[in-house]
C-alpha cells in the first residue's frame, strides 16, 4: 500500500449506522471480521431475556451465500456468551425472529456461545423447534476463532448438506424443477375430462409429477382424486371383473372424501360395478369432476411382473373401462384418467394374445421425458450452489449430459460432486476438468448401476424397445419414428438425422447389464467350485464379475446409509436423537474423529460394518424390515470381507455368494 493509498476501512462489511456499537464490542467486532465476504452487519442490539443478556446482530447474505442457504432476508445471529446453554436458547431466538417478520428469515439462526458442549446440543434443541442453527463456539476465556477458521466452520455448517440427495418423491417447491408448468398443463386438461399418460423410465420423476398434480387439484378443489397403485399385490393379483369393481368403490369413495386410495377399498365386498356407478352418475353425487389415476400400471398389462394372469384379462378390463369412462360423460360426470408407467406397449399394440386391442389409442402416448437444456442448467446451477459448488455452464452441461438430462441421474451425478468435493473452502469454483473426471468416475460406478436398473426394468416390461436401443449403442442405423419412444425416454438423441447414444451412464449400464445377462448362472453357482483359473470365464468377463459386485455393493452402502438415517429419524421415540443414537454406537475413538460433524457428512463417515452394529443396536426400529438379526449380521461380514478388492485366488462361488447377500439386502432396504 503506498502513502497516498486510503487506509483499509475496519468493519468494512457492518453497516455504517452501527459500526460504532459493533466497534465497541470486542466480540461484535470479531465475528464481523470474521463474516466478511459472507455476511453484512445491518443490525446490533443488546438485549435481555429469561434473565439473561444477550445482544442481537442481523446479518445480510451476500448473493452467493443467499443462493446456497436458498434465503433472501437477512439472518439473525445471537452472541449468547454463556458457558452453559440451554434449550432456552432457542426460544430467545425464534422470539427474536418472530418480532422482526418478515425482515428476518424464520428458519434460520446463526449462535455464537460459549458452551464446550454447545453446538451439538443447539443443533439438537434446533431441529426438535423447527430451526437451522449454525452454531460457533467462542470460549469466555479465549478469543473468536480466527476468521479463516469461522469461515471453514460456516462452511461445514451450511454446505455439509447434500442438496442435490433426496430420499423420496420431491415435494417442495423449492425442490420441483424444470416442471411445474406442465404439471399446470396436465392439471388443466384433467379438469377438462381428458384423458392423459405420464409413461418414462423408472425413477424419471413420474411419482413427484403425480404428486404435484394432486396436490395442485387439491388446492383447486377439484378434480376429487381415486389413486391405484397397481403395484400393490392385492390389486394387480385380481381378476379383471374384482378389479373394476375395486375401481369403482374407489371412485365412489373419492367423490365423497376428496381423495381416496385403492388400499381403502381392498377386500371390501360392495355391489356390482354398474350398480356402483349408476350411484355416481346420479346428480347429488356429482359435487366435482373425478379424476381416476393408475399408477405403476405396468403391473396390470400384459407384461406384469408379477401377475401374469392379466396376459388374457388386460383386454377384458380395459374394455369394460373405456365403456364405464365413455358412460359417464354420457351421464354428464366429469371423468377424467391418468396412466402412469414404465412401458406404453400395451396401449400402442394393435393385438393382445391374438385379439384386438380394445384400448389401443385410448391412453396417449405421452412420455415424461428429460428435461430441456435450460431447465437442466437451471436446476444444476441452483443445487450446486445450496452447497457452495460453482459450476460453470459448460461443466454443468457435462453433468447434464453424462446423466441423459433425466433429473433423478442429475442429482445422483451431482451428489457424487458434492461428496468428492471438500467442504472446506466452499463456496468454491469447480474446475471443469475435475468435473469431468468426476462425472467419468461416477458413470462408471454409482451411475452404472442406476441406469441399469432402470434399462432392466425396461428389458422387463418392453423388450423390444431395449433391444432396439442396444442396436442404437452397438452404432447400427435405425429408422427415426422406430426409436421414438426411446428418444421420448431420454435414452437416445437425434443429432442430424442419426439416432446416437450420448450419455456415458447409459453406455455403462447396457455393459452391465450384458454381463448380467451374460452370465445368468452366477448366483446359484455350487459351492465346490474350484478356483478361477479352472473356469471356463476369462479374464476380462472375471473384471467384469468383480466391477459389477464392487457397483452394486457401493450403491448399496450409499442406500444404507440413507435407510439408517431415515428409519431412526422416523420410529425414535420423541425427546431421542438420531444423531446422538448413531454417536453411541460408535468406538471411543470414531466418535471423536466424528464429532460435530453436520448429519449429512456424520453418514457419510461411517463404515459399512459400523452400520451393521447400529441396525444391531437399534433391532426393535429394524426388525420390521430384516426380521431374521443373526442374517442380517451374517451378511455385513460377508459383504465387509470384499474378496473383489484382494489379490488372492477366488473362485465362483465366491461372487455367488457375494451376490447372494447383495440381494438379500436390496431387496429389505427396498421395501
Amino acid at each position: 500500500m503506498t502513502a497516498d493509498s486510503p487506509a483499509p476501512i475496519r468493519l468494512a462489511n457492518v453497516k455504517q449506522e452501527v459500526r460504532s456499537l459493533v466497534s465497541q464490542d470486542s466480540l461484535a467486532s470479531e465475528l464481523s471480521t470474521a463474516l466478511d465476504g459472507l455476511f453484512e452487519i445491518t443490525s446490533y442490539k443488546r438485549f435481555r431475556a429469561y434473565n439473561g443478556n444477550y445482544v442481537g446482530i442481523y446479518a445480510k447474505p451476500t448473493k452467493t451465500i443467499r443462493g446456497s442457504l436458498i434465503v433472501e432476508r437477512e439472518v439473525f445471529v445471537l452472541v449468547a456468551n454463556y458457558s452453559v446453554l440451554h434449550a432456552r436458547t432457542i426460544t430467545v431466538c425464534q422470539e427474536a425472529i418472530r418480532s422482526e417478520q418478515p425482515r428476518l428469515q424464520p428458519n434460520l439462526a446463526v449462535i455464537v456461545h460459549a458452551d464446550p458442549d454447545g453446538d451439538g446440543n443447539l443443533r439438537a434443541w434446533g431441529r426438535e423447534a423447527g430451526l437451522t442453527v449454525l452454531p460457533i463456539y467462542r470460549p469466555s476465556a479465549g478469543a473468536m476463532p480466527p476468521a479463516t477458521l469461522v469461515r471453514q466452520r460456516l462452511a461445514r455448517e451450511l454446505f455439509a448438506t447434500d442438496s442435490f440427495q433426496v430420499t423420496g418423491p420431491v415435494s417442495d417447491n423449492s425442490d420441483f424443477f424444470g416442471r411445474r408448468e406442465q404439471a399446470n398443463d396436465l392439471l388443466r386438461q384433467l379438469q377438462a375430462g381428458r384423458i392423459a399418460a405420464l409413461f418414462g423410465l423408472r425413477k424419471v420423476g413420474k411419482t413427484s409429477m403425480l404428486n404435484r398434480v394432486i396436490d395442485l387439484a387439491n388446492d383447486a378443489g377439484f378434480p376429487k382424486v381415486a389413486m391405484i397403485d397397481c403395484s400393490l399385490g392385492g390389486f394387480n393379483q385380481m381378476g379383471a371383473a374384482e378389479a373394476l369393481k375395486t375401481v369403482a368403490r374407489l371412485a365412489r369413495l373419492a367423490s365423497h372424501q376428496g381423495y381416496a386410495h385403492v388400499s381403502q377399498t381392498l377386500r371390501r365386498s360392495d355391489q356390482d360395478i354398474m350398480t356402483t356407478f349408476d350411484a355416481l352418475w346420479r346428480p347429488e353425487e356429482r359435487r366435482a369432476p373425478l379424476l381416476i389415476v393408475f399408477d405403476e400400471v405396468d403391473y396390470i398389462t400384459p407384461d406384469s411382473p408379477t401377475s401374469p394372469h392379466w396376459r388374457h384379462e388386460f383386454n377384458d378390463f380395459w374394455r369394460e373401462f373405456r365403456a364405464l369412462v365413455q358412460e359417464s360423460k354420457r351421464h354428464d360426470l366429469t371423468l377424467s384418467v391418468l396412466v402412469s408407467g414404465v412401458s406404453s406397449k400395451s396401449f400402442r399394440t394393435a393385438e393382445i394374445d391374438g385379439t384386438e386391442n380394445s384400448v389401443l389409442h385410448f391412453v396417449p402416448e405421452d412420455y415424461l421425458s428429460p428435461f430441456a437444456n435450460a431447465a437442466a442448467d437451471a436446476m444444476i446451477n441452483a443445487l450446486g450452489k445450496r452447497c457452495g459448488l460453482i459450476l460453470s455452464q459448460e461443466a454443468r452441461g457435462i453433468v447434464a449430459q453424462t446423466s441423459a438430462y433425466l433429473p433423478y441421474w442429475m442429482r445422483m451425478a451431482g451428489s457424487y460432486l458434492h461428496r468428492h468435493v471438500d467442504v472446506e473452502g466452499r463456496p468454491v469454483n469447480i474446475d471443469v476438468r475435475l468435473v469431468t473426471q468426476l462425472c467419468q468416475e461416477f458413470a462408471e460406478t454409482e451411475g452404472a448401476e442406476i441406469s441399469r436398473v432402470a434399462l432392466q426394468n425396461l428389458h422387463r416390461v418392453d423388450q423390444p424397445m431395449h433391444d432396439l436401443l442396444v442396436r442404437v449403442a452397438n452404432g447400427e442405423s435405425v429408422d427415426v419414428r422406430e426409436a421414438r419412444p426411446l428418444a421420448r425416454y431420454g435414452l437416445v438423441r437425434q443429432r442430424a438425422g442419426a439416432i446416437t447414444v450420448d450419455s456415458i451412464m447409459i453406455q455403462r449400464g447396457l455393459e452391465l447389464l450384458h454381463s448380467q445377462f451374460a452370465h445368468p448362472g452366477v448366483a446359484e453357482a455350487a459351492e465346490g467350485t474350484s478356483n478361477r483359473r479352472d473356469l471356463n470365464l476369462d479374464e476380462g468377463e472375471w473384471a467384469e464379475e468383480l466391477a459389477s459386485i464392487s457397483r452394486r455393493r457401493n450403491t448399496l452402502e450409499r442406500k444404507t446409509r440413507e435407510f439408517v438415517r431415515v428409519v431412526l429419524k422416523v420410529t425414535l421415540p420423541a425427546g431421542k436423537d438420531w444423531i446422538t443414537v448413531v454417536n453411541s454406537t460408535l468406538p471411543t475413538r470414531r466418535r471423536d474423529e466424528c464429532a460435530g460433524l453436520a448429519p449429512d457428512a456424520l453418514m457419510s463417515k461411517l463404515f459399512w460394518i459400523e452400520l451393521s452394529a447400529i441396525i444391531a443396536r437399534e433391532w426393535t426400529h429394524f426388525e420390521s424390515f430384516f426380521h431374521d438379526k443373526k442374517r442380517l449380521q451374517n451378511a455385513f461380514a460377508l459383504l465387509n470381507e470384499r474378496p473383489d478388492a484382494h489379490a488372492k485366488d477366488l473362485d465362483l462361488a465366491d461372487v455367488a455368494l457375494q451376490r447372494r447377500e447383495l440381494t438379500w439386502l436390496e431387496e429389505r432396504i427396498a421395501q
